[in-house]
């Protein structure tokens, strides 16, 4: 949201909305799209390279869906990701170059133009293939999409394993913290008893 924010506030302080930016803007947002859509393609040769035929099996994420549980490897599947991915740059393409050529906006061509960029660079099969990391923690498959409000709500959707473990962390650290209570309590009577036996 920052960068969002960030770049329609430089976009207005620097007038890019003036149409005599247009061509130049045109020529950014192109040069970056066929970039990532090249990346696509570049990360497809390596997984079909790789092969990797290490047998995956979950639950289908999908809302609504009765297809259950799910059996398939893991070159098939980040197959599958990837494809999601390219169709989505597509179609971000199409609704952006409507409001450009339709109503002559400029931000979303400006923004198109860093966003994508961005979140290619976080995408699992980037970091995976092109970055060379393992496929562990928030990497190892299969890979549950973001939750945009999980920010907002203080949920930790990303890492479920690391939210229980903290829990457990917590519940763990909670036990000592009962049982220095339970002495205090004890404490605190037999002084009262003893106050009392000296009243008496």
């Amino acid at each position: 949201m920052a960068i969002i924010f960030g770049t329609m506030h430089v976009v207005k302080k620097a007038g890019l909305e003036n149409p005599e930016y247009s061509p130049i803007i045109r020529t950014a947002y192109a040069t970056v799209t066929a970039v990532i859509v090249a990346l696509t393609f570049y990360i497809k040769t390596l997984i079909q390279q790789k092969n990797d035929s290490t047998e995956l099996e979950y639950d289908d994420p999908t809302p609504g869906s009765d297809q259950g549980r799910i059996k398939t490897t893991v070159a098939k599947y980040d197959l599958g990701e990837l494809s999601k991915l390219q169709k989505s740059t597509l179609f971000t393409v199409a609704i952006v170059g409507f409001m450009h050529f339709k109503f002559g906006y400029i931000q979303p061509l400006i923004l198109q133009s860093l966003l994508p960029l961005l979140n290619l660079y976080k995408n699992q099969l980037f970091q995976i293939y092109v970055l060379g990391k393992p496929a562990v923690d928030s990497l190892q498959r299969p890979w549950v999409p973001e939750n945009p409000f999980a920010a907002l709500t203080g949920a930790n959707t990303a890492n479920p394993a690391a939210a229980s473990s903290s829990a457990a962390a917590t519940a763990e650290a909670g036990e000592p913290a009962d049982v220095s209570r339970s002495s205090t309590d004890s404490a605190g009577s037999s002084d009262g008893e003893k106050n009392a036996n000296k009243d008496d």
